[in-house]
């Protein structure tokens, strides 16, 4: 009998442990009133931090007609990415962890970067503030009524977006995309964003996913990996309704 009872609590012990290690899916905000200014003011309390350390948080929210993002990055590496490589919105109709309808910024023009490269007063520069300062538009991608590359900041659609370094030297980010331009058939079909931070990592890692495989394919499918030197995820899903 206490043979069976010690089993039946280490059972019990072993469950609770792994429900307290399993995190609920993150979420849709409920709607509130949002302002593109890149403060984040009316999203402080609202912000999910990715990891223990803080480096970066996020949070999605919508109304009848837009969809919009915040991201809160601390983590001065990861701020370089962002500021290099962009942040990544995108949206799977399906609610599958695909790639779907997608937003990044910022992206700086390749030709400015190279010549802030050459540039004498480059040491004395804040590098994250000036790529930031020399992207020309958001980069777009798989929308139903988007076409696809570089969209214009005075734009017709309503797509906009911001970043800046805030006094605290955290990098501030705020989006909104117009759901309308997603191509959603079923606002009720629930729906996966993944926000991103898009790093040389990951970039890399695409590249080497999306060549064939130079043994063919008769040893089968292979898929040389990266590996991140980020300790922390440098991308969340979010799953939920825009209806």
């Amino acid at each position: 009998m206490k043979r069976n009872i010690i089993i039946a609590i280490l059972i019990f012990a072993s469950s609770s442990l792994l429900a307290q290690k399993k995190k609920e899916p993150y979420a849709i905000l409920p709607s509130f009133q949002v302002t593109l200014d890149g403060d984040l003011k009316e999203w402080e309390d609202q912000l999910t931090v990715v990891d223990k350390d803080s480096s970066w948080s996020f949070a999605v929210t919508k109304d009848g007609e837009f969809l919009y993002a915040a991201v809160k990055i601390k983590d001065l590496a990861l701020q370089q990415e962002a500021s290099r490589n962009g942040i990544i919105i995108n949206v799977n109709a399906d609610g599958k962890k695909k790639d779907g309808a997608t937003l990044i910024f910022p992206i700086p023009d390749s030709e400015s970067v190279r010549a802030m490269r050459n540039d004498e007063n480059l040491p004395n520069m804040n590098v994250r503030e000036e790529l930031i300062k020399r992207s020309r538009g958001y980069g777009v991608k798989g929308f139903a009524r988007i076409v696809d590359g570089l969209l214009s900041y005075d734009n017709t659609y309503g797509v906009q977006a911001v970043a800046k370094l805030l006094d605290n030297d955290v990098l501030a980010y705020e989006s909104k995309i117009p759901i309308q331009a997603i191509g959603i058939k079923d606002l009720d079909k629930p729906v996966a964003i993944q926000i991103m931070i898009n790093n040389r990592f990951s970039i890399l890692q695409k590249t080497i996913k999306s060549r064939p495989d130079p043994r063919g394919s008769y040893y089968g499918r292979y898929t040389s990996t990266v590996k991140s030197p980020y300790k922390m995820k440098t991308d969340v899903w979010i799953f939920g309704t825009l209806n």
